[in-house]
């Protein structure tokens, strides 16, 4: 009996505590939001008006007070309107002062320099057609993220407001206008880029194929295959141009940006994709009608078009097939021939670059964007192969090795298949005796898809005789040589004519041993070269 007392006591007790304990949770709960309701209602009105009811901005923009004006409903720079002003830029700076409320009122401010207000950082004027306003802006509290402000009218009170009130009219005059944004270069369309530099220039071509580019010195007809995938980070570049800040729109001194002698400039020859107003089914004859021949024709065009539409008024799938029709007309497309010229000029104060394309407009560019196309000698857009010939096209190999010359000829035979079609059958004679085409291939392979780290641009004079020396003949009996030579513990020089590669030792001594198995049928030789780091790059 006992027990049972002593456990309906306790039940009691917790459920008193709980309720205590919901009680003062919601009497907390109130507690909070009435807090924050007196924060909301202890916000205190500074200045109100509608945006539509503003006349004019006055602020101070780059030091010199700048006054936007509305005219017919659009922003323009008073003193200069031809000025391009950005419209959202100055509508976002207008409803940032469509109701300004303070979070603070400091009142009977004896000493103003304790705010910065003594002499603001700014005075923003509002000119509606009821009065001027005018808001002082001073110091930024930057552990609040707030600014201090006070009315012209009053300068013993001081508001504290919150940041995004007068930052709208904190910028410079270039953030208050409209630039354009860089042409459009698909990368995919670029057929050639010339950079002229007084330091180095280039001319980057693309061949007929539409694989394969060419690359010379500015002004020079000796051209050099350039290796793809530098060309490629070259027009890709391009494809990446995009301004950054916008400085003039209407530069009348080239020379503050350098670009009266520019630092480089880019020209540009790519394709584009035009819409073609044109109808396919307008012959030259038609072009040359009368007008009254041409609305008649047009006429009789709509009469025709509307008794189609009435014909076909129970079947949808025929509308929507002459509907898609149209739209294909509409969007027919031509492609045309573009040039753009890119001036490149000083370093802006950020490390960034004055551009332009028409000598009028200024922007900034980054140099990281840039440097994927100037600054750039012709020998760093060299192809690093040696020496590349599909086994298809060649005819015959002549190899000189250890003393020895060896020669490969090539045989194709022609012949039908079981069901008629032509097969040919390629062949290989060692010195006369057929060998087998996987062994000869290894080691060719290894020849032909060989690349150089880096190509010699200074006269190079052997210090020993040739390790290898190896003779293409191509279908069309034409013949180059390659020709190895030890250069340093790293790396072997493959000469190819006036071009020399280095080329990776131990890359070399992998192509030795695949011929030392197609000659003896195993391996001889040990690579016994230890390469450095940069040599295993």
């Amino acid at each position: 009996m006992k027990k049972s007392t002593k456990l309906v006591s306790a039940v009691v007790v917790l459920a008193v505590l709980g309720g205590t304990y919901v009680g003062l949770n919601t009497y907390v709960s109130k507690e909070e939001k009435t807090e924050s309701s007196s924060e909301e209602e202890s916000k205190t009105e500074v200045f109100s008006v509608k945006t539509d009811d503003i006349k004019s901005l006055e602020f101070i923009v780059d030091k010199k007070e700048t006054t936007f004006e509305k005219k017919d409903d659009s922003w323009v720079k008073k003193d200069e309107t031809a000025f391009p002003v950005n419209q959202t830029t100055l509508d976002s700076a207008a409803s940032a002062i469509e109701k300004v409320e303070a979070d603070r009122v400091l009142k009977k401010v004896d000493d103003l320099t304790e705010y910065g207000l003594d002499s603001p950082s700014n005075t923003v004027t509002v000119d509606t057609s009821d009065g001027t306003t005018k808001f002082n802006i001073g110091d930024e509290n930057t552990s609040t993220n707030q600014y201090y402000i006070s009315k012209d009218d009053d300068d013993s009170t001081v508001y504290v407001v919150a940041a995004d009130t007068v930052t709208p009219f904190m910028k410079s005059l270039y953030d208050y206008a409209q630039g354009e944004d860089f042409p459009t270069i698909d990368s995919s369309t670029v057929k050639k880029v010339q950079v002229s530099e007084d330091k180095d220039s280039y001319v980057l071509e693309e061949n007929s194929d539409g694989a394969t580019w060419d690359v010379s010195s500015d002004g020079s007809s000796d051209k050099e295959t350039a290796d793809t995938t530098a060309a490629g980070n070259v027009t890709s570049g391009l494809g990446n141009f995009a301004y950054d800040q916008f400085v003039n729109y209407n530069a009348e001194d080239l020379s503050q940006y350098g670009l009266d002698k520019p630092y480089a400039t880019i020209t540009v020859d790519y394709q584009e994709e035009v819409k073609d107003d044109s109808s396919d089914s307008t012959d030259s004859s038609e072009k040359d009608s009368t007008a009254s021949e041409s609305d008649s024709e047009s006429v009789d065009s709509t009469d025709d078009k509307a008794s189609a539409e009435n014909s076909s008024t129970d079947s949808s799938d025929s509308t929507d097939a002459s509907d898609d029709s149209s739209s294909s007309e509409d969007t027919k497309t031509t492609t045309v021939d573009k040039q753009l010229v890119i001036y490149v000029g000083d370093e802006a104060s950020d490390g960034s670059r004055y551009v332009t394309v028409d000598n009028k407009h200024i922007y900034t560019m980054s140099a990281d964007t840039l440097s994927a196309v100037i600054d750039k000698a012709p020998s760093d857009l060299w192809s690093l192969i040696v020496n590349y010939l599909s086994v298809k096209n060649l005819d015959q190999l002549q190899v000189t090795y250890g003393g020895a010359t060896n020669t490969v000829n090539v045989s194709r035979e022609t012949s039908k298949d079981d069901d008629g079609n032509d097969k040919e059958t390629t062949t290989y004679q060692l010195d006369g005796k057929e060998i087998e085409s996987t062994t000869f291939t290894t080691f060719y392979n290894k020849l032909i898809n060989m690349a150089g780290q880096k190509r010699l641009t200074d006269a190079y004079t052997p210090a020993t005789d040739p390790e290898m020396t190896a003779v293409f003949t191509d279908s069309d009996k034409n013949q180059t040589t390659v020709t190895f030579y030890t250069y340093d513990t790293n790396y072997y020089a493959a000469v190819v004519g006036n071009k020399v590669f280095l080329v990776n030792k131990m890359t070399v001594k992998e192509m030795f041993n695949a011929y030392e198995t197609l000659i003896n049928g195993e391996s001889k030789t040990e690579a016994t070269a230890t390469p450095t780091a940069e040599a295993e790059k």
